[in-house]
């Protein structure tokens, strides 16, 4: 398994292409996996000296692992900024809309009031396989928890109340993935956190598991700077607004040496399982 294979679009019969991929599972084809589909169409026919500034995608209905039709447009060609719309479809049924900013601006204010949080680097923690062995009846288990390694800021059971409220703090490192080739395959990286980490944040400060889920109606990424070579992403998720129901959760993603890569935030909807 691989994100860059697994997002991969091809041009084929005059149409592009993207297959998705079971490698991404989470009730169903993960949100922030198929963002990243379209992030990448985008990426294609950006001029090649820009990168993504921002991204906000509509989630209109699950999709299938199974090919998608992906319809790119420029709808903006500006001199430092283009901005993208994109489409993925199933059986003439479109189930994602996105729009995409993308930038070749350098030069401008360098400013970074926010600082990373202050927790033990990636180096000095153990990972979820380290510190848990996995039991029958820990629940079902995703396919795409195995993209990653995952190193817990606070080491913790899986589903244990946090006295901090709904807050996560966990070190990534994608599996097979060389960073620094592509900006928007390296950026694909962060937004596919983005997207997924607000509902597991959310769980961290319930003191009981929810007897109900919560799919991402959208999501939206601001990329203030690229990953580079950097392979670990630290995030950090809170979600602590749920009211009528709706449930808001936001995203930091931050480098090993401590920049900011990209921020977000996505409202997710209240649903009873059944």
């Amino acid at each position: 398994m691989s994100l860059a294979a697994d997002t991969a679009v091809r041009e084929e019969g005059g149409k592009r292409l993207a297959t998705l991929s079971r490698n991404w599972e989470i009730w169903g084809p993960n949100g922030g996996y198929v963002s990243a589909i379209a992030l990448r169409a985008a990426g294609q026919i950006a001029p090649p000296d820009h990168r993504p500034a921002t991204f906000s995608a509509q989630y209109l209905s699950a999709g299938q692992f199974a090919d998608a039709e992906v319809v790119v447009e420029a709808v903006k060609k500006g001199r430092n900024a283009w901005c993208i719309n994109v489409a993925l479809s199933q059986s003439g049924k479109r189930f994602l809309q996105a729009q995409v900013w993308t930038t070749n601006k350098s030069e401008g204010p360098t400013k970074q009031d926010r600082a990373m949080p202050e927790v033990p680097a990636h180096v000095a923690l153990k990972s979820w396989l380290e510190l848990f062995e996995r039991k029958d009846d820990d629940g079902p288990h995703f396919r795409f928890w195995d993209n990653f390694i995952g190193k817990p800021v606070r080491q913790r059971q899986v589903n244990d109340f946090d006295p901090r409220g709904s807050v996560l703090e966990e070190w990534y490192r994608y599996l097979d993935f060389a960073p620094g080739v592509d900006a928007f395959l390296d950026s694909a990286r962060a937004l596919v956190l983005i997207d997924t980490l607000p509902w597991p944040a959310y769980c961290r400060g319930l003191k009981e598991q929810p007897d109900y889920i919560a799919p991402s109606l959208d999501v939206t990424a601001w990329f203030h700077d690229l990953p580079g070579r950097a392979e670990w992403l630290l995030a950090v998720a809170r979600s602590g607004t749920a009211q009528g129901g709706l449930i808001h959760g936001g995203v930091e993603i931050w480098s090993e040496d401590g920049r900011l890569i990209a921020s977000g935030a996505s409202n997710m909807l209240h649903v009873a399982r059944g």
